[in-house]
């Protein structure tokens, strides 16, 4: 009898809009291509900037959920790809994100985890800010709550 009275109470709703989705691969891509873009934010990266930012992906919540292994994988495939074509890597990491387009609560943890990648380093540069900013283009997020806009609550 006592199960029967658990299975009769009533869970919080979670939404799903707000959470990422065990094994989603169109969630994990898109987390790989915007870690790597913001890596590759100034068109290269160095051995040291690619330790750093092997070590904060590995410590992420975002990516620990995804599977350490297996984005650390996807990552080394996708900057090889920027390092031998920037246009392809950029466009095939902009297509990998664009599919979280429509997808609020995932396009704005995407958001967040690019903006830790970012700060990795100790802060945001030009050039990973306008990377971040074209992020939240491509998935119709609003950047402001992100402090990504200069004047707009600036603080990084």
């Amino acid at each position: 009898m006592p199960q029967s009275n658990r299975l009769l109470r009533k869970r919080p709703a979670i939404d799903q809009n707000d959470v990422w989705t065990p094994g989603n691969i169109v969630q994990m891509d898109a987390v790989v291509a915007a870690c790597a873009m913001v890596s590759q934010a100034d068109g290269w990266v160095t051995p040291d900037e690619r330790t750093r930012m092997l070590d904060r992906m590995r410590n992420s919540p975002t990516i620990a959920f995804f599977g350490t292994d297996d984005v650390l994988v996807l990552f080394d495939a996708l900057n090889l790809r920027f390092e031998r074509d920037l246009d392809d890597g950029e466009a095939t990491a902009e297509v990998a994100i664009a599919r979280l387009r429509g997808q609020p609560g995932p396009s704005r943890l995407l958001i967040e985890t690019a903006c830790s990648v970012a700060e990795a380093d100790g802060g945001f540069d030009a050039e990973e800010r306008a990377v971040i900013l074209r992020l939240c283009t491509l998935l119709g997020v609003d950047p402001v709550p992100f402090d990504l806009i200069p004047g707009e609550g600036d603080r990084r």
